[in-house]
């Protein structure tokens, strides 16, 4: 995934060779203090609550073109120039 999404240049040969260096490179490192623990902890609090998760997969489901924003907002102005037009009618007789 990394060398098809350009983050990593392989010129080791084949992908599976190159996936195999990385997990044995991870293999040997053991990390002995974690300096962000607190900051990973708060971030995982946030994240993992109600409100966010929803959030996210309202923009995930109903906002992930441009186009579906731009037909929320041409909706809007719609439906408020609809109610101040029957406001006006209302009024007028």
């Amino acid at each position: 995934m990394l060398v098809t999404s350009k983050v990593i240049v392989n010129h080791k040969g084949s992908n599976e060779e190159a996936a195999n260096m990385i997990n044995k490179i991870c293999k040997e490192v053991f990390p002995e203090h974690f300096f962000y623990t607190e900051q990973w902890e708060q971030l995982d609090i946030h994240f993992n609550s109600y409100w966010p998760r929803k959030i996210v997969k309202l923009k995930r489901t109903y906002f992930s073109s441009p186009w579906s924003i731009i037909a929320l907002f041409a909706g809007i102005i719609l439906f408020v120039l609809t109610v101040v037009q029957t406001i006006f009618t209302i009024t007028s007789v």
